[in-house]
């Protein structure tokens, strides 16, 4: 039982957001090594930390560290994406209403989703009233019908 404790304790031992054990290592490793294998993820030493260890760093044996995100890199990835010119195709929902518009203004569904994915869409034809009361249905009467 020792020997197993003893054995735990000389690893270096990276654990996922879940608390799952991503990577153990036998002997310390620099973070740069590690990220080898994960990429847009850093490395901390603590589960709510946002400090990222810089890539030089040297994980010890004994110690445990966390994979977290990398704000940085997923930015600095989709900036890539975005100056190499590669193309995404994207769902677009949008309301009865602003297909109206679009339709009616004869607008451009590019300016359309630029405005949409800014949360800059006007609704020019809705109330301040409107737009705070729940929605319901217009309802017809119907007659019933007794012979």
């Amino acid at each position: 039982m020792e020997s197993a404790m003893a054995c735990h304790e000389n690893v270096v031992r990276v654990l996922k957001m879940n608390g799952k054990v991503a990577v153990e290592y036998l002997s310390s490793i620099l973070v740069k090594d590690v990220l080898v294998n994960f990429d847009g993820f850093g490395v901390g030493i603590s589960e709510g930390s946002s400090q990222i260890l810089p890539p030089n760093y040297e994980l010890k044996t004994g110690k445990v560290y966390y994979l977290l995100p990398n704000p940085e890199s997923l930015l600095t990835k989709t900036d890539n994406q975005c100056l190499s010119g590669e193309v995404k195709q994207i769902k677009v929902i949008i309301t009865k209403q602003q297909l109206q518009e679009l339709l009616s203004k004869k607008g451009s569904i590019e300016g359309m989703i630029a405005k949409v994915s800014e949360g800059l869409f006007e609704h020019n034809n809705v109330d301040e009233d409107e737009s705070t009361r729940s929605w319901r249905p217009e309802l017809e009467t119907i007659p019933e019908g007794r012979e």
